[in-house]
């Protein structure tokens, strides 16, 4: 089955919990976890980070819901970390339909993880629940964001392997390696599906725990849109970069 999603109602307005991960495996604790959401503020990523350009953003959208897929670009010398997201889902008359703002959001769904310097990385969102129109378009705003340190978590993925879940349809597949001594939890896989150099399918996975001792962590990623026949790319940034401290 695809990736479920818990909508929260509030008194006002209604409050997204995404921490849905292709293995399924958080999702009673993010629904417990989301019951207090009603009295938080909304998410701001603060002031435009102008170390970053957004060179790539596209709104996927097939039978299984929509997906939003950024390319970013460091012009920076630092490297970042964390830095705050934000996308603006709109339909195809300019009206929004969806904002990943609600506080209490999956971390994840609010941040990337990793930016290097001089470099581009891409990022997921695979929660769009979009209100009242078709998603067509999206804008994209980066925030301000902490150092990266000099030396992170080496994280080695295997090369993906696409293949069809007789359940769940679609889905690419391989391992993970923690080259570190840095443990990850709860390790957030990016993937992304290219056709003649524009994107054209996008998904997340999940490895609850990847473990020092180099066994590989099995992942599986399933997409929102089309990978037939794409050039597909997985990356897993480290979520915990030094001390235990993400």
């Amino acid at each position: 089955m695809k990736l479920p999603c818990f909508i929260l109602a509030g008194v006002l307005l209604a409050l997204v919990v995404s921490g849905c991960e292709s293995t399924q495996s958080r999702s009673a604790k993010l629904e417990s976890e989301g019951a207090d959401l009603v009295h938080r503020k909304t998410f701001d990523v603060g002031a435009e980070n102008r170390q970053i350009d957004v060179v790539e953003k596209v709104v996927l959208t097939d039978v299984n819901g929509s997906a939003v897929a950024v390319v970013l670009k460091n012009n920076g010398t630092d490297g970042l970390s964390d830095a705050p997201i934000s996308v603006n889902v709109k339909d195809a008359k300019g009206k929004s339909v969806f904002r990943n703002n609600l506080a209490g959001t999956e971390f994840s769904l609010l941040h990337v993880p990793v930016v290097k310097p001089k470099s581009e990385v891409f990022w997921v969102h695979d929660q769009i629940l979009a209100v009242g129109g078709k998603p067509s378009s999206v804008d994209v705003t980066v925030g301000e964001a902490k150092p990266l340190p000099a030396d992170i978590p080496e994280i080695q993925v295997s090369p993906p392997r696409l293949q069809r879940d007789p359940v769940s349809g679609l889905e690419v597949t391989g391992t993970a390696v923690n080259k570190s001594d840095v443990e990850q939890s709860d390790l957030i896989l990016y993937a992304i599906g290219r056709k003649n150099g524009k994107i054209v399918a996008a998904g997340r996975g999940l490895i609850p725990k990847l473990k020092t001792d180099g066994t590989p962590a099995s992942y599986h990623i399933f997409f929102i849109g089309n990978p037939t026949g794409a050039d597909i790319s997985v990356i897993a940034p480290p979520v915990t970069l030094s001390g235990g401290t993400s």
